[in-house]
């Protein structure tokens, strides 16, 4: 590995672990200066939520905050891949391509949780105060997550998440279209594990920093921990006993917002 791309290939896990931790920290400082933004008013939407394509753009930076942190053993064990073939003489490919392949995917969800919010706002399903929805819709979203996690379709799609090596040796593509493609297909299982979590901001608050903190953390969890079925289990316990005290306030508040 001589030469420019040689040097390339050697810093690059320096480079990926700066990209990450900078995209990570500038996506939640866009979600802290969003959440602070004050309603409009009574019926508003607060300003970052004023026009679909801010709605839009607020899930687009609350994915890439939540799940960056996530796919970096994903993306840093594709550069350690790379680094070895180019040693055999393969072509270099930028492992960032494969992180642009992930995100791509997680901002197709973003478009999907950016109508469902629009539509559940104009339907006055969603309080604009508050950004989540009344608390029995609430409850129903978290009994959804929380049977989810104990399902066959999440321990399958969580496997993946949990062997990277496995995933490449597998799923490997050629080229830098390849290592688009694998980050986009790793994007989709990775959504496929996640998106009831996700859709729990809707019962917590779509722009609340704390639960939006404690979802990505579990994330994590389940990904890196050598627990995994107590970390998923406990994550579906603690989503129905979520689901019992938004029941409860349902039926104390009578069907009201707060």
């Amino acid at each position: 590995m001589d030469g420019a791309v040689g040097q390339l290939v050697r810093r690059e896990r320096l480079i990926l672990v700066v990209l990450l931790v900078m995209l990570t920290a500038l996506s939640w400082l866009g979600m802290a200066r969003m959440a602070a933004q004050a309603p409009s008013g009574v019926g508003r939407l607060p300003p970052c939520c004023a026009t679909f394509p801010l709605t839009f753009w607020m899930w687009v930076v609350m994915m890439a905050g939540m799940m960056t942190p996530s796919v970096a053993p994903m993306v840093l064990t594709h550069a350690a891949l790379v680094r070895r073939r180019v040693s055999l003489g393969k072509p270099y490919v930028a492992s960032g391509l494969f992180l642009s392949g992930y995100l791509g995917a997680w901002t197709g969800f973003s478009l999907l949780a950016a109508l469902a919010e629009w539509g559940m706002h104009h339907s006055s399903l969603l309080d604009p105060e508050t950004l989540r929805v009344r608390p029995l819709a609430g409850a129903v979203v978290l009994v959804c997550a929380g049977a989810f996690q104990l399902s066959a379709v999440k321990d399958r799609c969580l496997s993946q998440c949990r062997a990277p090596l496995g995933y490449f040796l597998t799923e490997w593509r050629e080229g830098r279209w390849g290592a688009f493609l694998m980050g986009l297909r790793h994007g989709w299982s990775c959504i496929g594990c996640c998106w009831l979590l996700m859709a729990l901001l809707f019962a917590a608050g779509v722009m609340s920093l704390w639960w939006g903190a404690a979802i990505t953390a579990l994330v994590i969890a389940e990904k890196l921990l050598p627990w995994p079925r107590v970390v998923v289990w406990s994550g579906a316990l603690l989503c129905f006993a979520g689901a019992g005290v938004l029941l409860v306030r349902a039926v104390v508040q009578e069907g009201t917002w707060n």
